[in-house]
């Protein structure tokens, strides 16, 4: 079913504005998970001139969101929602980038709609929309790869695949997809894959002459970093089979929460298959693409087999059960679930169109009765899970509370006499961005009897200060600053938003002898 381009592009307008403000609350509301502030600090580095090629820090990404939050905090001034701006704008271009591709796939303006407000209230896609991973952002570029590559543009589709490599590694997980889209899509792709091979590949080559240029001043190397750091990339043991399994199901479950849309995904997905299947066998003219294909069952087939080897492949290779890996799922899948509900509101109007139901010359809305009421319904099924997202009732995407008062800390130790030491512990990635250009002293202090012999030595010099979060004990450590004479004494204590104790920081002070 088609439509006026422009009627299409503003029809999204309000779609985004709902997106936006469902994702503001999350970004006002949360302080930073440690990866954030991580983030934040190479993006100080960067624009503060200290550190450009951030040669002297481990680093275990590529280089895109580093610079471009180095960029934001330049244009806009350091603070969480600014380390957070290419996050939030990549959520919001998502949901444009999903009608797209789900136009370009399918000519059907309402299983673009359907595709855009699947990423809109998507619980995973707000709460992720809402921090400073570069998971958002490498969504979004190897998305917007897709779209180039349905819409004959290769060189595009390379240059945007390479960026979502330069966000995060796994954004070569788009390559092959777009080369898929490609090849079903356009008339002729033999003639057009060198193109998206050569700007894949010119991106690709810059990041890692970035990475050389690092290690060359003595950093290792960020591909290193990211395959080691994780504890290398081997098959799992049979004996993790099912509990990585379940433990990918239950973040699976977030994606869009909705019992009755989960539902209608498993069994949209197997009647594709099916029906799928089913045309190819039997084809019909009117499923021929230019490129002489069965265009749309085997797009459908190509974005099920994307899903379906990316979960695979998370599963049986010993990649962390995180959350954030499961985000590139989410647009494929609110593709599916448009082209699911198109198909399914069309067979529906067909039955009213059979049974003369409708009088041929109404209104747009009763003409086209049943796509609105299947697109309300699927919209009220996700309206309460996105605004449980909206406020961090589900626990993916950044912090939901952890860490409240972190800021208060940190202002409370921006405050102190310069040259105050700082003894850190759990807290390292945060105080490099909240204490960036603090006048204090930040020590690593590995095991409490480190901490009480430092204190022994230097404690009558500099004022001393730590930090404890409130789920690890202090016992251990004053025990140990004890036998050196010195006690803790409390400082600041800070709350979460449910009133329960954060953060406390200490005072070391000497204890007069008995």
């Amino acid at each position: 079913m088609r439509s006026s381009p422009n009627r299409g592009r503003w029809a999204l307008v309000p779609l985004l504005l709902l997106a936006w403000a469902l994702r503001l609350p999350p970004i006002l509301d949360n302080r930073f998970h440690p990866d954030e502030a991580l983030y934040g600090y190479w993006g100080l580095l960067i624009g503060r001139g200290q550190d450009p090629w951030l040669a002297t820090v481990p680093v275990y990404k590529p280089p895109l969101l580093p610079y471009l939050v180095a960029g934001a905090q330049a244009l806009f001034g350091n603070s969480e929602f600014t380390v957070r701006m290419p996050g939030l704008a990549a959520g919001l271009l998502t949901v444009s980038l999903v009608a797209a591709l789900a136009h370009s796939l399918y000519h059907d303006r309402w299983a673009a709609v359907a595709a855009a407000a699947g990423v809109a209230f998507s619980p995973f896609a707000i709460l992720f929309s809402a921090t400073a991973f570069p998971d958002p952002l490498m969504v979004a570029l190897g998305l917007g790869a897709c779209v180039a590559a349905a819409r004959g543009r290769p060189g595009w589709a390379g240059l945007l695949a390479g960026l979502a490599f330069a966000t995060k590694q796994t954004g070569l997980v788009w390559v092959p997809l777009a080369l898929g889209v490609n090849l079903i899509q356009i008339p002729n792709p033999k003639s057009q894959i060198p193109k998206l091979v050569i700007c894949l590949s010119l991106v690709v080559g810059v990041v890692f002459g970035w990475d050389a240029l690092r290690v060359a001043q003595g950093a290792e190397s960020f591909w290193r970093m990211g395959i080691t750091g994780y504890g290398g990339l081997r098959l799992i043991w049979p004996q993790e089979l099912w509990t990585r399994l379940r433990g990918w199901i239950g973040l699976g479950r977030y994606l869009f929460v909705s019992p009755v849309v989960n539902g209608a995904l498993l069994v949209g997905l197997s009647a594709l298959v099916w029906g799928d299947i089913k045309h190819r066998r039997y084809p019909e003219t009117r499923f021929l693409s230019k490129t002489g294909f069965l265009q749309q069952p085997f797009t459908d087939l190509l974005l099920i087999s994307f899903c379906l080897i990316y979960f695979l492949l998370h599963w049986l290779f010993a990649f962390p059960v995180w959350d954030r890996y499961l985000l590139p799922l989410v647009p494929v899948l609110a593709v599916l679930l448009g082209r699911t509900l198109a198909l399914l509101a069309s067979r529906l109007q067909s039955i009213i169109d059979r049974l003369s139901l409708v009088p041929r010359h109404s209104s747009f809305v009763i003409r086209h009765l049943s796509f609105i009421i299947c697109h309300l319904l699927f919209a009220i099924c996700l309206a309460l899970p996105a605004f449980d997202a909206a406020h961090s009732r589900y626990p993916v995407g950044g912090d939901h509370g952890a860490y409240d008062g972190i800021d208060e800390v940190a202002t409370f130790l921006h405050g102190l006499p310069e040259g105050t030491v700082v003894y850190q512990h759990w807290l390292g990635w945060h105080y490099a961005y909240y204490l960036f250009d603090a006048p204090v002293c930040l020590a690593y202090w590995p095991t409490p009897a480190w901490l009480s012999q430092d204190v022994r030595a230097f404690g009558a010099t500099e004022p001393r200060y730590v930090a404890f979060p409130s789920w690890e004990s202090r016992a251990r450590a004053e025990w140990a600053l004890a036998t050196v004479g010195y006690g803790l004494e409390p400082a600041l204590t800070t709350t979460r938003r449910d009133d329960t104790p954060s953060f406390t920081v200490y005072h070391i002070i000497p204890v007069p002898s008995r």
